[in-house]
């Protein structure tokens, strides 16, 4: 018995040394890892401490080494160091191979993840996080990327609930977490889906699906209400929702269609159903009409609902809602002075609008017109050549509406259903005029009076701004003007954009165009 500490210690030398007594290689323990093993352990309290004591020699594993305690295990390798795995998350990682595994070595002790109660460590291939309601996952690769993207545990996708695994499409992986699901394939990388779009997306099939994997993120619609994910289905699938009409699919040539047509901005407005089969091909319900697919001929038709009648007679004055959103709307019949500035201002906030057209203005701006449309900007009607409407019969009404759209529809957008009369001016006759030719009436709810120019230097921005403010309320139709002021040549409307744009969203305001007066 004296000599078995002897013994061990030629053992332990040999090992060591990386030598048996028969002369083949055995796994090398170097004193690095046994120092830096020994090292963290008492670090981190020693026997004291959650891991409690030792319950055998170091050993090695997968080009490095580790030692098992009865709280846990601390691996090490020269690449990481020594850090420590214990709890559920052990039992995780070491159903997932522990070192040898894809996880490889840790990178971190076990810790608390920021402001989401539950615990995690880092490996060399990947995360596991645990919490009490979910128990321990890991998250690896781009899916891992996109997750710490989004906030992590933190985030809104919260704690993953069931580890990688692959997707019933071929050559994809998903991770579930609390708050939804990321989806990665090789084509598309990987991109999250949560809340009712998910629920919609899982209830069509998933990846399985006509409608692919997703190659967005949910994002938010440009009208600040809704939100869609794109997805790489055959010629194009979406998933819209609005918190009206919920979440439903748009694909294929109905899609093209719809997008040609301004998305959710153009006239047809959301959509309010899937899409589905009918009698030769198949049909999608938006809320203000439908798109039919034809099988024969691969080609769609499009059918516009009639105006509601709650827009029949009036001047709209206010979008009709509780909700703090507003619509900004510029009239162009004068020049184009501004038009650029404008639309490079909507377009780095993320705001759209709607555009008051004279036919005679499109006739002369068509690359304007075409800015516009594709800048995902909703458009309207505002008469062929600009006259006083009270003057005009009711035959030279029905010519300056029919023109004007014919103008229009010619430089690439479609003005229907919105009209608003030059100058305001209107009575009863030129409403039910311009209802009988598919228009819904639109005025608005202030006038910012940035058309009026400087009025000799004492106006600004601030005169426009203030203006907005003054009158900021649920459903406010601001009118502006596209044009520069003749006399001064100021551009006052332009100049305030930024500014009306930042207070109202300060003030809790988002922005609509008037598809939502439709709806």
């Amino acid at each position: 018995m004296r000599r078995f500490p002897a013994v061990l210690a030629m053992f332990a030398l040999l090992v060591l040394t990386g030598w048996t007594a028969g002369g083949g290689p055995l796994p090398v323990l170097v004193p690095a890892a046994l120092n830096a093993i020994d090292a963290h352990y008492e670090q981190l309290g020693g026997a004291a401490s959650f891991l409690g004591a030792p319950l055998g020699s170091e050993y090695p594993v997968a080009g490095g080494a580790g030692r098992d305690y009865q709280g846990g295990s601390i691996y090490w390798s020269a690449a990481t160091g020594a850090w420590e795995v214990h709890g559920g998350i052990r039992t995780e990682y070491l159903g997932r191979g522990g070192p040898g595994g894809f996880l490889g070595f840790p990178r971190t002790d076990e810790t608390t993840t920021p402001g989401a109660g539950g615990r995690y460590n880092d490996f060399t291939g990947g995360s596991v996080y645990w919490s009490t309601a979910t128990g321990a996952h890991e998250v690896h690769g781009g899916i891992r990327a996109e997750y710490l993207g989004r906030g992590g545990p933190a985030g809104f996708l919260g704690f993953p609930i069931r580890d990688e695994s692959p997707t019933q499409a071929p050559t994809g992986r998903y991770s579930e977490f609390t708050g939804g699901s990321v989806y990665w394939s090789p084509g598309t990388g990987a991109h999250e889906v949560h809340g009712a779009i998910l629920a919609r997306y899982i209830g069509l099939g998933g990846t399985a699906s006509v409608l692919g994997f997703p190659v967005t993120d949910e994002t938010a619609a440009p009208d600040g209400v809704g939100r869609y994910n794109h997805f790489s289905g055959a010629n194009g699938s979406s998933i819209y929702w609005d918190p009206f009409w919920g979440a439903h699919e748009v694909r294929g040539g109905i899609r093209s269609q719809w997008a040609s047509l301004g998305w959710e901005h153009g006239r047809l407005g959301y959509p309010i159903s899937g899409e589905y089969g009918i009698t030769g091909g198949r049909r999608s319900d938006f809320q203000h009409g439908a798109i039919l697919w034809n099988s024969a001929t691969s080609t769609t038709q499009v059918i516009y609902t009639a105006l509601p009648a709650s827009l029949n007679g009036v001047d709209l004055g206010r979008i009709p809602t509780s909700r703090r959103v507003v619509a900004l709307t510029f009239d162009a019949g004068a020049n184009n002075a501004a038009v650029r500035s404008i639309l490079n201002t909507l377009a780095a906030n993320g705001v759209p609008a709607t555009f008051f057209l004279t036919g005679a203005w499109a006739n002369l701006f068509r690359a304007d017109v075409a800015a516009i449309v594709a800048g995902g900007h909703t458009v309207g009607n505002h008469s062929m050549t600009h006259p006083y409407f009270t003057t005009l019969t009711d035959a030279q009404i029905a010519a300056q509406v029919g023109n004007a759209q014919s103008a229009i529809l010619g430089a690439g957008a479609d003005p229907r259903p919105f009209f608003r009369f030059p100058y305001g001016d209107r009575d009863a006759r030129t409403i039910a005029d311009v209802n009988a030719a598919g228009y819904a009436a639109i005025r608005w709810t202030v006038d910012t009076l940035g058309w009026e120019g400087t009025v000799g230097g004492t106006r600004g921005p601030d005169f426009v701004l203030q203006r907005v403010m003054a009158a900021a309320q649920p459903g406010e139709i601001v009118l502006m003007h596209l044009g520069s002021n003749p006399d001064d040549g100021s551009t006052l409307d332009a100049a305030a954009l930024p500014a009306v744009i930042a207070q109202l969203r300060a003030a809790g305001y988002g922005f609509v165009t008037l598809d939502a007066a439709l709806g």
